[in-house]
C-alpha cells in the first residue's frame, strides 16, 4: 500500500473529540510543529468538531510554546511544545489526552 494511501485512510478518518472543549495554542508563527499540525490536522478536528473553540495566541516573552487543552468540566491540561518533534505526536497525544479525560469522568 503506498503511503499516499495511508496518509488518506489516516486524514478521512471521523475523529471526535469527546471531552475537549477549547484548544488554545501559544507559539510563534515560525514553529514548524503547529503549522504543520494546523497545515494537515487541525482541518480534520475542526470538520468533525465544529462547536470546539480554537484560537491562537502570541507568545509572551520568556515563556515556553505551549498548547492548552480545556474540557467540558472546566478542567486545563497544558502541552510543553518543546517535547514533541513531529506534529503527528502532538495530534496522537491529544487525541489520547482526549480520552484519558473522558475515562476519568
Amino acid at each position: 500500500m503506498s503511503i499516499n494511501r495511508i496518509n488518506k485512510i489516516i486524514l478521512c478518518s471521523r475523529i471526535e473529540l469527546k471531552s475537549i472543549d477549547k484548544i488554545d495554542f501559544y507559539a510563534e508563527a515560525s514553529n514548524n510543529i503547529v503549522k504543520n499540525f494546523c497545515d494537515y490536522f487541525l482541518p480534520q478536528l475542526k470538520y468533525n468538531n465544529f462547536n470546539i473553540l480554537y484560537t491562537f495566541n502570541k507568545l509572551e516573552k520568556n515563556t515556553k510554546e505551549k498548547i492548552v487543552l480545556f474540557t467540558r468540566n472546566g478542567e486545563s491540561h497544558i502541552i510543553n511544545l518543546s517535547l514533541y518533534k513531529y506534529s503527528h505526536q502532538l495530534y496522537e497525544r491529544i487525541i489520547y489526552l482526549d480520552k484519558k479525560f473522558l475515562e476519568r469522568h
